[in-house]
This record gives structure tokens, C-alpha cells and sequence, in this order.
């Protein structure tokens, strides 16, 4: 899986856990006591597939050809212009 695949993937399991807490917190306020623990072993297995998947993703290596800063003590041309009539204007 690619990272774009991955963080969908997280994203999508995030709002599973969150949807089987509601489930849960429902089955509590009804004091149902099978469905507390059917969305408690879910909410189980959900957070250890999040845990992979975010170990997943977190080993894929940064792609660096892009990510260079550039380098301040560059002029550009435009620039080169601006400090020349800077430098005639202080005459």
C-alpha cells in the first residue's frame, strides 16, 4: 500500500473506533450485556489494526527529492535589481 492508501486506511479506522464507542456507550446505557461485549472485543481488534496500520505508514521512508530548503544566500535576478537601484538611490 502506498501512503495515500494508508492514511486513508487510518482515517477510515478512526472513525470505526469512534462509531463502535457510540454502539458501545448505547449498549451500556441499555445495560445490554452481549452487545457490550461484542463492540468491546470490535473496539479491540479495531485499535490493534490502527496500531498496524500506523506502524505501516510510519515506516515508509520520506521521499527527500523534493523536500530540499532552498538556499537563503540566493539572489534571485529580480532581487539583484532591487538592491541595484537601492544602492544608485543612496548616492
Amino acid at each position: 500500500m502506498n501512503s495515500s492508501q494508508l492514511l486513508y486506511k487510518i482515517s477510515d479506522l478512526q472513525y470505526s473506533i469512534r462509531r463502535k464507542k457510540v454502539e458501545y456507550t448505547n449498549a451500556v446505557k441499555a445495560g445490554d450485556q452481549l452487545n457490550m461485549d461484542l463492540h468491546n472485543a470490535a473496539l479491540v481488534l479495531l485499535k490493534e489494526d490502527l496500531a498496524t496500520t500506523v506502524k505501516a505508514f510510519n515506516s515508509i521512508p520520506a521521499h527527500s527529492s523534493g523536500n530540499k530548503p532552498r538556499d537563503s544566500k540566493k539572489t534571485r535576478w529580480w532581487q539583484n535589481l532591487f538592491h541595484l537601484k537601492t544602492a544608485v538611490n543612496r548616492k
